[in-house]
C-alpha cells in the first residue's frame, strides 16, 4: 500500500503496488521462482557478484520446478537484454540532450557507455527472469499435507 502526500502535507492518493506474490513483476524484480514466487531463482541474488552472475539453481527449492525446461532456453533472454540495453541507452542519451544540450558528444557517449557497463550484470539477470516469466506460469505453492488437513478440519467445522 502506497500513500502519496499532497504539497500541503495532507494524505493524498492511496493505491496498491503490483509487486505482490501472484504478479509476474514480483518474480521478475525480486529474482524469485516464476512458478511459485517463493524460491530463489539465482544461486546468488546479487547480480554484481560477477563470479556467479546468471547462475541458476537447477530447480526451485520450494516447488521443485525445473528452471531450464529445455537446453538453450535462455538464449531468447538475449533479445530481452538487448531491448533493455537499447531502452537504457535511449533514456540516458535523451536525458543528456535535454539536460545538457551543449555537452560534447564524447561526454554523451562516455555516460551512455558507463551506464551500460555498470548496469550490465543487473540487465543480464533481469533479462533471464523476464524470459522465464514469459514462459513459466505462476501456480503458487502446493499446500502441504498439514495445510490440507487444517483446511479440511475448518471445512468440516463450518458444516457442523
Amino acid at each position: 500500500m502506497v500513500t502519496f502526500l499532497t504539497a500541503a502535507g495532507r494524505k493524498g492518493a492511496t493505491f496498491d503496488l503490483p509487486m505482490t506474490k501472484g504478479n509476474k513483476l514480483y518474480a521478475v524484480f525480486k529474482f524469485k521462482c516464476p512458478h511459485c514466487h517463493e524460491g530463489e531463482f539465482f544461486v546468488d541474488s546479487n547480480p554484481y557478484h560477477l563470479s556467479t552472475v546468471g547462475d541458476l539453481h537447477e530447480t526451485c527449492s520450494v516447488c521443485h520446478r525445473k528452471y531450464t525446461p529445455e537446453p538453450g532456453f535462455y538464449y531468447g533472454g538475449m533479445y530481452v537484454a538487448y531491448a533493455l540495453a537499447v531502452a537504457l541507452f535511449a533514456t540516458i542519451y535523451t536525458a543528456m540532450i535535454v539536460l545538457f544540450p551543449d555537452a560534447p558528444l564524447w561526454l554523451d557517449a562516455a555516460l551512455v557507455l558507463s551506464g551500460l557497463v555498470f548496469t550490465a550484470p543487473y540487465l543480464y539477470a533481469l533479462s533471464k527472469t523476464i524470459w522465464a516469466a514469459f514462459f513459466i506460469p505462476y501456480k503458487g505453492v502446493a499446500p502441504t499435507e498439514k495445510e490440507r488437513a487444517n483446511a479440511a478440519a475448518r471445512a468440516a467445522a463450518t458444516k457442523a
